[in-house]
């Protein structure tokens, strides 16, 4: 039941700036989350470890009452194993509030210092009715440098 909008069904490059990726879709609590992640090589510098990810959210209320985003956590996995845990209110400076059937959706990046890394987390978010706090997963996606791996 995946209505998110699914630019490529496999991994390509276009025009030499941007790689497009799968679509991840995860529902939790009536909520569904997709994900889409793109590398930017033009954005990205080797010699100095950093590697741009430029990620897009996709957020579906399938409930029968307006949710409000309160805050996102995110644990990003480095190829070395390490875990850089990021949290705070809202997403890129808002606390939307997602109407029943709507979709709340935005972008934002990661820098990794290695070609390739993970993402998962959740988010808090409250039904606006009654003040109820719950939490929605973020589904794992990966983030790889293509023509990393065959």
């Amino acid at each position: 039941m995946t209505s998110f909008p699914i630019r490529s069904v496999r991994q390509r490059r276009l025009c030499g700036i941007f790689y497009f990726s799968l679509v991840q879709a995860l529902t939790t609590n009536g909520i569904q989350i997709g994900v889409e992640s793109d590398f930017r090589p033009g954005h990205s510098f080797p010699h100095r470890s950093q590697y741009l990810h430029v990620y897009s959210i996709y957020i579906r209320n399938y409930n029968d009452y307006p949710v409000q985003l309160i805050s996102r956590h995110w644990d990003i996995t480095e190829a070395d194993g390490s875990v850089k845990v990021v949290e705070g209110p809202g997403v890129i400076g808002v606390q939307p509030i997602i109407e029943p059937g709507g979709l709340h959706s935005y972008s934002s990046f990661c820098v990794l210092t290695f070609p390739i890394g993970r993402m998962s987390g959740y988010y808090s978010m409250k039904k606006v009715d009654s003040e109820e706090m719950f939490q929605v997963d973020i589904p794992a996606f990966q983030l790889v440098m293509p023509d990393l791996l065959n």
